[in-house]
């Protein structure tokens, strides 16, 4: 009997982007202190622009993942308002992509959805659904 998938509805993390800026204060400081002022300018404009971009585009939107006994696989849903009613229909379901996990700690968890990078931090998705993930990827004595 199949397990019913796991829904992750993924948002931007907060905590990505305080670490983000936390070390671009650490370089703008380290810039200001060798180089001076006119380099520290240019590293603020072309730094804050990245860590804003990055902000941006991480993933976000809702992932369904559907265990095997042999694979993860995972499907982005297109209308994340209406979860329940895309699981019932499968035309709203995306693509199907493996899902592989390299790494799990206690704050993060890393997953490679087909070829595209998903990092869930505590703040991107519902505490319980991080915890299913856990479970699901968990491997004892590895």
């Amino acid at each position: 009997m199949l397990k019913p998938p796991i829904i992750l509805p993924i948002v931007p993390s907060r905590f990505w982007l305080l670490a983000q800026c936390g070390l671009f204060v650490g370089v703008v400081a380290l810039s200001y202190w060798v180089v001076g002022t006119p380099a520290t300018v240019a590293i603020v404009v072309l730094g804050g622009g990245v860590v804003w971009r990055g902000y941006l585009h991480q993933p976000k939107g809702v992932l369904s993942l559907t265990s095997t006994a042999s694979q993860v696989q995972g499907r982005w849903l297109r209308e994340p308002q209406s979860t329940e009613a895309a699981l019932m229909q499968g035309e709203v379901l995306g693509e199907a992509h493996q899902v592989r996990c390299d790494y799990l700690g206690p704050w993060l968890v890393g997953l490679y959805v087909g070829k595209q990078r998903v990092w869930l931090c505590p703040d991107s998705a519902p505490q319980e659904s991080l915890r299913e993930v856990r479970q699901l990827f968990h491997r004892p004595g590895h």
